[in-house]
């Protein structure tokens, strides 16, 4: 992949892949109080203009499978947190107010991290990665991708053991959201699901798929 596949414009109703590591060998999470305050920033500037399908939360990187929000969606909390900011939508710039959302978002976290552990300089990478996802198929390999990320790396034996992972909201019935209800519109039950998370790197499930 190009660097411009890597990082395309994040437009209104795609969904992407986003990925970003510690700089260096660098941790972003130290003790799991850490984790609970980077998803809570993620719920003050992300979730507000994402549907997001999963993530996982790595010591070092964190994954998240997502989809922008409506122009209208993005519109209406462009005018909720920028009350007094005039919204000219011949003009207005997607990508820039998103893309701003997510830089927000970082330097909150990396801004209390810094001071938790006494620490100066960048906690992230320059630039996130976010590759576009198109279609069922990639969709559903990354949806598992990230859910394995734990097995992968040698942190858990089974995907449930890792605790800072989408993959227990999915299982818990009291769990309710969109991105339930649209993921699993794609699968037969809970078990169905479950299986298909079994499967590492087997494309022989995922035949039929492309056909819902």
């Amino acid at each position: 992949m190009s660097q411009t596949d890597y990082r395309p414009q994040l437009y209104p109703n795609q969904y992407y892949h986003c990925v970003n590591h510690a700089v260096g060998s660098e941790l972003l999470f130290r003790e799991e109080a850490n984790y609970h305050y980077f998803l809570e920033k993620y719920r003050k500037y992300i979730a507000p203009i994402t549907t997001t399908y999963a993530y996982c939360l790595m010591p070092n990187h964190f994954h998240f499978l997502i989809r922008i929000h409506s122009e209208d969606k993005i519109q209406k909390h462009h005018q909720k947190i920028k009350p007094n900011e005039p919204l000219d939508l011949e003009t207005f710039d997607y990508h820039k107010f998103i893309s701003q959302q997510f830089s927000n978002f970082f330097n909150a976290y990396a801004k209390a991290y810094n001071k938790r552990f006494l620490r100066r300089g960048a906690l992230f990478e320059d630039y996130f990665k976010r590759p576009t996802v198109k279609g069922r198929i990639h969709f559903l390999k990354t949806l598992r991708y990230i859910h394995q990320n734990p097995v992968k790396h040698g942190f858990a034996v089974k995907i449930e053991e890792w605790k800072f992972n989408s993959y227990h909201a999915y299982l818990n019935t009291q769990k309710k959201g969109r991105y339930k209800r649209e993921v699993f519109l794609l699968f037969e039950d809970v078990e169905d699901f479950k299986q298909f998370h079994q499967s590492y790197g087997d494309e022989k499930d995922l035949i039929g798929f492309e056909n819902l």
